[in-house]
């Protein structure tokens, strides 16, 4: 039995082993299509650039206007930056660009501040002059300047990868993004050479004190365009598009431009008037390319295979893939493992094509690990992220398949969260059910219990219903139920005396005292104190009994040690005698030796029978063959056992008997057991030892017919220094089957004593 169960053991280990073993082949297998992939979506990218090509090519004009008002947006917000900065507080649009628009706006007799520039007319309707008109221009203004300031350090910089650069020529403050000096960019020398040679684009606008623009460099860009941005400049065309349906739209020329001050724009980027909205990035595109360039169908494939291993493999019953864990996931557990499997294609696409192209992981250019690790590292993650993904799906298919074995009724049950809720619930609900129904409504405390609730809510009731006249006769209800609550409590404590009375005479001594008022609730208790009083008595009378033994052991033992010792110093007085002969010397020198050997055995047994009963034993549990340790007992004692004259019959199994014991105590068992049969047993008789396995216990029975009556307790018989052969005529301590008894409990056995008129039968007990 015990060698099927380790070969569906190692079936199970197999199978989960192959398991894994084809999931890592087809998680290899995906990561081996890279490079095929990577092929595929280059080709792909490079068709997808040529027909990008052809579609800037038609809307450069476009992109380039678009670029040019972006610019001119970010003129105007770089000089309200700039002149906050000048002033040295917060500014709005209107104050920068509309002069004296802080008259139209100001309250009577207050002070301008940003909190009144904001304020719309009916919030202040009636704090200021008839010039409504006037005011909805100026805030007009300050949310086109806002939203665009919004949209130019948002999104255009980055859109562009503009760099800027503006200077105020009067206080000579700055303001800028980049580290570089862009201001050089005015120059001819040989330095704003190396710098201008960086930037495919650069561009420098300078506003004189008028607000007459110049625009001395526009690189990267037609010489026309210069024309362009004069005229937005010159004709406010931006503001009057944004302006068109306010009813003073056509003061927009009032707005001023930025004055005495220099703008420089520089950017990096080839194509630096595609902003990012339209120049497509290139990343995404590669990854867009890549997914469809095969890792969609490898991916596909991959888990078409995966599904097939689980839906294939537990037909191989002896691997019980079906029956483990793996084959055990609750259906909306795995809806949400199928659900994350299929949503993570994306991310893992990403993974992929990150993994080829060297920069999945991020490694800094100063790490300690080489190229080679670092590849290592990015395709490790990759397996084991794939590995993962496909052992989800594999428990996933495997849990569900689970409803062709076991039926839709019983997966319902057994496999689903809400089937096995449900069953939660039913269950509990029935117990509670049958705990209600329990209730005895004809007990008298339950009916009192049940008649107070039902009193305290009707009162309860009546008093919530007539609001907070309620309170007033809470007051009185509150008072009587106090006193019928003492009254209730002091009956209690009452009892209670009683019944501690009662038990602090039994800790005195008096086990005679009884208890015959009715304690109400506390009568469970007195019919239990009714017994631990039984018990004391009892355990008083074994007090007793143990008393007597104890007696007797010392009676036992000093005239079991007495004998021997007495031998000994008798015959060592013989000794000392001159006239005796070497044949006499001899002989009491033998004497001397058994009489110090039967001493020693004595001694051992007592140090033998003072640990077991302290459990101060200790085992060296091993596997052994209970038939050899017999016949080895039976080789040890043969001398005596042919001096006995009782014929040995050895009734043993051919087959090996295994169990884990500890060797040299059960050779004392037997041994004891042995010695007893040849000291006690009728002369010319036979006695039987036979062993009989059965499923799960070994039984060992050892019989003979006594010499004497068996006049004692077969339970007596066990105990420390008693014998049969209560007139000590036999040599024996009386430990024998003290120490028998204590050996087999102490490695789990049981042993016991039968007697049968003559028939004296000892039987040990093992669970296999």
């Amino acid at each position: 039995m015990d060698t099927k169960l380790k070969n569906n053991d190692l079936s199970k280990v197999l199978g989960i082993f192959i398991s894994l073993l084809l999931l890592t082949a087809i998680s290899i297998g995906v990561i081996a299509s890279y490079p095929i992939i990577l092929q595929n979506a280059n080709s792909i990218m490079d068709r997808s650039n040529e027909e990008d090509k052809k579609i800037k090519s038609g809307m450069e004009n476009s992109y380039q206007e678009e670029f040019l008002k972006d610019l001119y947006r970010g003129n105007y917000c770089l000089y309200w930056d700039t002149m906050e900065q000048v002033k040295g507080n917060v500014l709005t649009p209107g104050e920068v660009l509309i002069p004296g628009s802080i008259n139209w706006v100001q309250p009577k007799n207050t002070e301008y501040s940003e909190e009144y520039a904001n304020q719309t007319s009916t919030q202040v309707e009636g704090e200021f002059d008839n010039n409504y008109y006037d005011k909805e221009f100026v805030q007009n203004i300050n949310s086109i300047l806002q939203n665009w300031h919004n949209s130019f350090f948002d999104n255009s910089l980055a859109s562009y990868s503009l760099e800027y650069y503006i200077i105020d020529n009067k206080t000579g403050k700055t303001l800028t993004n980049t580290v570089t000096n862009l201001n050089i960019l005015q120059e001819n020398s040989e330095e704003a050479q190396k710098i201008k040679a960086l930037y495919p684009f650069y561009g420098v606008f300078r506003y004189k004190e008028d607000g007459s623009l110049e625009i001395p460099e526009l690189y990267g860009l037609e010489e026309s365009r210069k024309d362009s941005f004069k005229t937005l400049e010159l004709t406010k065309e931006l503001f009057s598009n944004e302006l068109y349906n306010s009813s003073r739209y056509q003061y927009f020329n009032q707005i001023k431009s930025p004055a005495d001050v220099t703008i420089i724009y520089a950017s990096k980027d080839k194509e630096f008037y595609y902003p990012g909205g339209v120049n497509y990035d290139n990343q995404w595109r590669q990854i867009w390319s890549f997914r469809n360039g095969g890792f969609l169908y490898v991916y596909a494939i991959s888990l078409i295979l995966v599904t097939l291993l689980a839906l294939l493999l537990p037909f191989k019953k002896s691997f019980g893939l079906e029956k483990s864990l793996v084959g055990k996931v609750p259906l909306e557990i795995g809806f949400l493992g199928i659900c994350f499997v299929f949503g993570i294609y994306r991310d893992l696409s990403s993974v992929a094509y990150e993994t080829i192209s060297d920069h999945y992981l991020d490694f800094s250019e100063y790490t300690i690990f080489p190229y080679w690790m670092q590849r290592i590292m990015d395709y490790g993650a990759n397996f084991l992220i794939f590995l993962l993904i496909f052992m989800i799906l594999f428990s996933v298919v495997l849990s569900v398949r689970n409803v062709f074995s076991l039926g839709l009724k019983s997966y319902f049950k057994e496999r689903t969260l809400t089937g096995i809720l449900l069953v939660w619930i039913k269950r509990n609900g029935k117990r509670l059910i049958a705990y209600l129904s329990d209730i005895d409504l004809t007990d008298s405390s339950n009916k009192a219990i049940f008649k107070i609730l039902a009193v305290n809510f009707i009162i309860l009731t009546l008093l919530c219903s007539i609001w907070f006249l309620g309170i007033a006769v809470l007051i009185p209800y509150t008072i009587i139920l106090f006193f019928v609550m003492r009254k209730i409590v002091t009956d209690i404590k009452a009892k209670y005396a009683k019944l501690l009375n009662a038990t602090s005479s039994m800790a005195e001594g008096n086990l005679e005292v009884s208890i015959e008022e009715d304690l109400g609730v506390f009568n469970p208790l007195k019919e239990e104190l009714a017994k631990v009083q039984f018990g004391f008595k009892k355990a008083v009378e074994q007090e007793m009994k143990s008393q007597k033994m104890k007696t007797d052991l010392i009676t036992n033992v000093s005239h079991d040690l007495k004998t021997p010792l007495t031998a000994i110093i008798t015959y060592v007085n013989l000794l000392k005698e001159r006239n005796i002969t070497e044949e006499e010397r001899a002989s009491y020198i033998e004497t001397l030796d058994k009489k110090s050997l039967r001493l020693k055995s004595l001694i051992e047994d007592l140090f033998e029978i003072s640990k077991a009963s302290s459990n101060n034993v200790v085992l060296n549990l091993v596997d052994m063959d209970l038939v050899s340790l017999i016949k080895q007992v039976q080789f040890e004692l043969s001398e005596k056992i042919e001096q006995s004259e009782v014929e040995f019959r050895f009734l043993l199994p051919e087959e090996k008997v295994i169990l884990k014991l500890d060797s040299d105590k059960t050779f004392r068992i037997f041994e004891n057991l042995m010695l007893n049969i040849t000291k006690y047993a009728m002369p010319h008789t036979r006695a039987y030892i036979e062993i009989q396995s059965s499923g799960k216990e070994v039984t060992v029975t050892l019989k003979n017919i006594s010499a004497s009556e068996l006049d004692f307790n077969s339970q007596d018989i066990t105990e420390r220094f008693v014998r049969g052969d209560k007139s000590r005529n036999t040599e024996g301590s009386g430990l024998g089957l003290a120490i028998v008894k204590n050996f087999v409990e102490v490695q789990g056995g049981k042993f016991k004593i039968h007697l049968d008129g003559d028939l004296f039968k000892a039987v040990i007990i093992w669970k296999k």
